[in-house]
């Protein structure tokens, strides 16, 4: 096991906050299909003071990763002027952003202000009429790839993200080449859920099962490959979940969350200190006994298969019950045992 995984393990059985992901704002210059944002979210949105306040009580607690979300980050008018006083307490940062705004002129202030860890840039499609179509924003596409030839130009570092989606999973080979281009990884969300505020419609979008297995397969071929490559081995270790017990989401009006998933609020910077919040809050106990007790039914599930696909947030979204493994794991679980015996007979042949 690697010194970092060995530092995460710890964060997780030590109950360490290790990573928070601040959503600045719902404000966005897309309008995504299936956002799960609820921009009518009530309350009064955190202050640049109280923002300086909480990054100050993160860095004594010993936070190392803060994530700048939204929305759109860099909707926030206050987002370089943040994102410049995180990078000077000595925060690693990362950003999550759609990349439309990320033209050659802000793509350098960025490298030259914040100098990010990573951007992570959510991409819908291999081609301008999927892509448009899911952000519902003509040119949205073309913009995008322009925008990611000047991040490369400037060697920002960056991942592509993409949600799969009916309406792009037949474009998975292509989406894969294109990335590879860019020379950046690709990750694949293949759980669509329903808005933050219990609107369904997203789920509309949902991929088929081939869909999802060609993903699947995809995704574990380059595993396989991998593995061997660097260890000869195909063992992998996996955990539970690390919401609540390593990592904290805080909403525009200062709501936080155990992760970005998983809306059970346990507190807000308005009413308490982070520190108190983390470190005598009974809701948070109940979220980590929760973590627990989902680990344990997916033992009884054949858990190894099934945890790398479950998020107890989406099992609170789709059952009441966080710690319930819900049929989409079951599926994904069902696919990846029929994919690896299918790889595995045909290295053997």
């Amino acid at each position: 096991m690697s010194s970092f995984a060995e530092k995460m393990r710890q964060t997780w059985e030590q109950n360490i906050l290790f990573s928070v992901l601040l959503e600045l704002t719902y404000s966005c210059n897309l309008d995504c299909v299936f956002c799960y944002n609820y921009k009518a979210l009530p309350g009064k949105t955190l202050s640049r003071e109280q923002y300086l306040a909480l990054f100050r009580e993160l860095r004594k607690m010993g936070v190392l990763n803060l994530i700048f979300s939204g929305g759109e980050p860099l909707a926030h008018k206050d987002f370089f002027f943040l994102g410049r006083q995180a990078r000077d307490m000595g925060f690693v940062i990362r950003i999550k952003s759609n990349g439309h705004a990320l033209h050659s002129v802000t793509a350098k202030r960025l490298k030259e202000e914040l100098d990010p860890f990573i951007i992570e840039i959510s991409i819908h499609g291999a081609c301008a009429e999927t892509h448009d179509r899911q952000t519902r924003v003509q040119g949205s596409f073309d913009q995008l790839i322009r925008n990611l030839h000047a991040l490369k130009a400037l060697k920002l570092r960056f991942q592509l993200n993409s949600v799969l989606t009916c309406w792009n999973e037949s474009e998975l080979a292509a989406m894969y080449r294109l990335a590879k281009e860019f020379e950046a990884p690709l990750k694949f969300d293949s759980q669509i859920t329903p808005k933050d505020n219990g609107d369904l419609s997203p789920l509309e979008l949902a991929p088929s099962e081939q869909g999802l297995r060609n993903l699947l397969h995809m995704q574990l071929q380059s595993t396989r490959e991998t593995q061997v490559q660097k260890t000869g081995s195909t063992t992998q270790t996996r955990t539970y979940c690390g919401a609540g017990t390593s990592t904290i989401a805080i909403d525009p009006v200062g709501n936080i969350y155990p992760c970005v998933q998983w809306r059970q609020a346990i507190g807000n910077v308005h009413e308490q200190n982070i520190r108190q919040t983390w470190e005598d809050n009974t809701a948070l106990t109940c979220i980590r006994k929760t973590n627990e007790q989902a680990h344990q039914n997916l033992l009884a599930q054949g858990g190894k298969a099934a945890f790398g696909s479950f998020c107890p947030g989406v099992a609170d979204l789709v059952s009441g019950d966080a710690s319930l493994v819900y049929p989409s794991v079951l599926l994904r679980s069902k696919l990846r045992t029929e994919i690896l015996n299918s790889i595995d007979m045909q290295k053997v042949k």
